[in-house]
């Protein structure tokens, strides 16, 4: 009898702890999955937490535009944003993602928001190619981003999330800190600096070199056009009420020289060339490129790697962008992105960033 109430009462303590434990994270909600930010309470939104995160923060923030893509996007500020655009935004970027996760998160804003007044979206050079309709990541946290209440047990009943995200959002507001804003969360300019040293220190020089650049074929044409379509456009036609602010970044010339090494310096710019033709068809796109800002690219203390800017360049993108500085248009896309070709094919060496 001793041994049997013994059992009993640690399968009903354990019952208990399993329920107030599975209760708190379900109330507190650290990755707000069932509803927005407690009042009483403060969040700490941590980076490198944004799989977890930006799901909960698209469903239940209140916001009627939205910072999304990936790491180059990250040290954008929204309450610069939303003062030159008037508008509430989010910021919900995704580290090394492509193009499809990203409009993932763009369709689910769509999903939830009916007042969308823009989304602003970098479109990065080393992905266009990538046709993916994965994430590109192991262990993405799937439960948080459907509507599956069965599968919410891998939230709540979740040992590390009760252990360091739940506990976490108490101690964090035993410690008096305040929930981390738009502009601070995701961003790394204050972990990662800048600077020529940095950038070269990672820097390896390719061991060969190709004497031709690879053409762009049709079958990367096809690639192309795909993703574009798929992953860019659909939403795009979709939603003619909002406008859609794209930008191809200003990678550093420690990347192109690299992809001039592995001849793709003219693949990429006739991908975006015909991205370009895609995008520009729709008038609720503005479409943006600062890879001709050569002055920028070349300086390597703009950059903490060969493709990755700081968060001056970053302000300074958001204000080009409302002045309207980088516009690519059907009049000049073919000449900007050509000289942006030449340049990057033939006046780029090793020595331009080495010496």
């Amino acid at each position: 009898m001793d041994s049997r109430r013994f059992a009993k009462t640690v399968l009903a303590g354990t019952l208990i702890l399993l329920v107030t434990a599975g209760g708190l994270t379900a109330v507190i909600d650290p990755f707000f999955h069932f509803h927005k930010p407690l009042k009483n309470l403060e969040y700490p939104l941590n980076r490198g937490s944004e799989r977890y995160l930006n799901d909960g923060i698209i469903r239940h923030f209140d916001y009627d535009a939205a910072i999304t893509g990936t790491s180059m996007m990250q040290n954008f500020k929204t309450s610069q944003f939303d003062e030159l655009f008037g508008t509430k935004s989010i910021k919900v970027t995704l580290t090394g993602e492509n193009y499809w996760s990203v409009d993932q998160e763009i369709r689910k804003i769509f999903d939830v928001k009916s007042d969308v007044k823009c989304i602003f979206r970098c479109l990065d050079y080393h992905m266009v190619f990538r046709y993916k309709t994965d994430y590109n990541y192991e262990g993405v946290p799937i439960y948080l981003y459907d509507d599956n209440l069965f599968n919410d047990v891998q939230y709540i009943f979740n040992k590390d999330i009760f252990l360091y995200n739940t506990l976490g959002v108490i101690k964090y507001n035993l410690e008096g800190k305040k929930t981390t804003d738009m502009d601070t969360y995701s961003e790394w300019s204050s972990v990662y600096p800048s600077g020529r040293e940095y950038v070269l220190r990672d820097y390896r020089m390719p061991e060969e070199k190709t004497a031709v650049q690879k053409e762009f074929s049709e079958r990367d044409a096809q690639i192309v056009r795909k993703n574009v379509e798929e992953n860019v456009l659909d939403m795009v036609r979709a939603h003619p009420e909002t406008t859609f602010y794209f930008y191809t970044p200003p990678y550093s010339i420690v990347w192109w020289y690299t992809q001039q090494c592995y001849g793709n310096v003219l693949r990429y710019f006739e991908a975006e060339k015909l991205q370009a033709e895609m995008l520009l068809e729709y008038d609720n796109v503005k479409l943006y490129s600062f890879a001709d800002m050569f002055d920028l690219t070349q300086d390597l203390d703009n950059y903490k790697d060969d493709k990755h800017y700081n968060a001056e360049i970053s302000d300074k993108i958001i204000d080009w962008i409302y002045d309207g500085t980088g516009l690519i248009t059907k009049e000049n896309y073919e000449e900007r992105i050509s000289k942006m070709e030449e340049f990057y094919l033939n006046q780029v060496s090793e020595s331009s960033f080495s010496e």
